[in-house]
């Protein structure tokens, strides 16, 4: 197949991708120093949550929030390595692969799993909303359905991916 030096929206597409994935990095490395560092200063932290009006049991809630969150944005990660290594298979002139329809059908479950842990970080969010009076904490529990709707059509597309790739095969060995 013929590769795709110059197609600006691939170009485009795998230099956002790489960033976002940079940002992610950055974002869990912030996490992973940061979950320590409320455990050696839990004391401190406790005494600013009070200031608040939050009960001690608010630490907890903020450890799961870092927890949770660490979950999705690695998560997002791993959707973006596959989103990218597609856009790879594309640039080289070649998308209809086995690994594509794989990687669809992976990125559907990262989805699906994403959704799911918005759920328990949803609702800590909104009980650390609802203990906290002085802060200014804002969420609006809306998971909405675009999230369902996105991991249904990846699991779909996984399938034409794959369908795709058995006919090219099969044509393959017709001729």
């Amino acid at each position: 197949m013929t590769r795709i030096f110059n197609d600006p929206l691939l170009n485009i597409a795998r230099f956002f991708i790489v960033l976002v994935m940079a940002i992610f990095v950055v974002a869990l490395l912030a996490i992973i120093i940061a979950l320590p560092a409320i455990g050696m200063y839990n004391s401190q932290v406790i005494a600013a949550l009070a200031e608040d009006g939050a009960p001690a049991a608010a630490l907890w809630a903020i450890v799961a929030l870092m927890l949770l969150a660490a979950a999705v944005i690695s998560l997002c990660w791993l959707f973006l390595r596959h989103m990218k290594r597609i856009i790879d298979t594309v640039a080289a002139g070649d998308p209809f692969v086995p690994e594509n329809a794989d990687r669809l059908r992976a990125m559907g479950w990262l989805v699906l799993i994403i959704y799911l842990i918005g759920i328990p970080l949803g609702a800590i969010a909104m009980w650390m909303a609802s203990v906290t009076e002085g802060a200014d904490i804002r969420f609006t529990g809306d998971l909405g359905g675009g999230g369902i709707v996105l991991c249904l059509t990846l699991f779909i597309l996984a399938r034409v991916f794959r369908k795709g790739t058995e006919m090219r095969e099969e044509l393959e060995g017709t001729i």
